[in-house]
């Protein structure tokens, strides 16, 4: 176990793993909950709900344009409260957001609880705070660390889950499930350590106790007209819209090309099982070669498996097919937070990424609902899977042959809470 050492002599045990482990449960329960599930319950709020493909995919939606208004301010409120404060909060919120549907017929009103309290609440507990402690613990192999923690358990264990209690006791019984599982997550919010110096510790690969000290970060203006944050949102966003179709429409896509409800969830399963290869794969090639080749490795990576979707129908080729991309797709959020602190330093990752977020709103609020629109009009799902490759090769093309300016900071503390 590595040691770290403290104030006043000796050594303790290093105490940056478990704030991994810790995130690692978070992220895994918010994105499995609140992203991986909705996607198994698409076609049953469709029914239940008396609604249309597009807005029975809108959820998802709500929540990412939720999630990007927010995001900018509770960077900034990291700054200020403390991490555990907004946390709780944020579970609560998101809790009591799922709670909604269980209580009503009306779609908007499902909508309503997915932008007002779903969303709020995941922003406030999931990727970005946990991005920001575990920067906050490691200077170095801060990829290895983020890849760890977002090793997608939950985005394959609960939409096969969602789908058995959706046969088993309905679809509110089924929304009861996640806000119950989101309450569940409080306790461990007592074990949690924003910074090392909170517990007398240094973080991993800081040279001195003020390695880790909260310093200045970028302002606002700053970020934004900063050219490697504008090039990074640019592919965050695109390759997370095709993510996000990916999880809200595998399942309807499955289902067309003649697969029963438990084997089209189980793609979907298999879609989340690849990311325990794909989110440390990621980080472990953003920390050996850098954020930027790794972004384009993955965007390449992404195309043979959509070419695959036009012309897959059997369970095992689709299986297949969601496991390549969702290799590449899972990779995403740890490029995100390692290449983020690559290029922007470390005590900026909070705010940038908060301020991606809200830039991302036309690409992640619009995708899904296109795709069902694009379905609805076209009777199928091969426009869409095109407008993703065209996509893909762009950012690729883009990542393989941008690099940061000499003036960003690649070796920056950790971030700042």
């Amino acid at each position: 176990m590595q040691e770290s050492t403290i104030a006043g002599g000796g050594v303790a045990p290093f105490h940056g793993w478990r704030m991994v482990g810790i995130c690692f449960i978070l992220i895994n329960v918010a994105l499995g909950v609140n992203f991986s599930a909705y996607g198994a319950l698409v076609g049953a709020i469709e029914t239940g709900f008396g609604t249309s493909r597009a807005l029975a995919s809108g959820g998802v939606s709500m929540l990412t344009l939720s999630m990007g208004l927010m995001s900018p301010v509770v960077g900034s409120l990291m700054r200020r409260v403390p991490l555990r404060l907004l946390m709780a909060v944020g579970i609560v919120m998101n809790a009591a957001g799922l709670a909604v549907p269980s209580l009503t017929e009306s779609i908007y009103v499902l909508l309503a609880s997915y932008l007002l309290l779903v969303g709020p609440g995941f922003c406030l507990f999931a990727i970005i705070p946990c991005t920001t402690i575990i920067g906050n613990w490691f200077v170095t192999g801060r990829g290895k660390a983020l890849g760890l923690a977002n090793i997608p358990i939950g985005n394959a264990i609960m939409p096969v889950a969602a789908a058995m209690v959706l046969s088993a006791a309905g679809l509110s019984a089924t929304f009861l499930s996640g806000a119950v599982l989101m309450l569940a997550l409080l306790p461990l919010l007592l074990l949690l350590v924003d910074r090392p110096e909170q517990a007398n510790q240094r973080a991993r690969g800081a040279e001195h106790d003020d390695d880790g000290a909260v310093q200045p970060g970028m302002t606002t203006r700053q970020i934004l007209s900063s050219r490697p944050f504008q090039v990074l949102t640019l592919a965050v966003s695109i390759l997370s819209a095709a993510g996000l179709v990916m999880v809200t429409q595998i399942v309807g896509l499955s289902m067309d090309r003649g697969l029963d409800l438990p084997s089209a969830s189980l793609v979907l399963a298999g879609f989340g099982l690849a990311g325990l290869a794909g989110a440390p794969l990621f980080g472990f090639l953003a920390d050996r070669l850098g954020g930027g080749r790794a972004f384009a490795v993955l965007a390449f990576a992404l195309i043979p498996g959509w070419l695959g979707l036009l012309v897959a129908d059997t369970l095992p080729l689709l299986l297949l097919l969601a496991v390549m991309i969702g290799v590449c797709s899972n990779g995403i959020v740890t490029l995100f937070g390692a290449t983020m602190g690559e290029w922007l330093g470390g005590r900026n990752v909070g705010m940038a990424m908060g301020l991606c977020y809200l830039l991302q709103i036309p690409f992640l609020f619009g995708a899904p609902p296109l795709a069902g629109a694009m379905y609805d009009a076209t009777g199928g799902y091969a426009a869409t899977i095109w407008l993703h490759i065209a996509s893909m090769v762009a950012i690729g093309l883009l990542k393989l042959f941008y690099r940061p300016g000499a003036t960003v900071l690649s070796a920056s503390p950790p971030a700042s809470a």
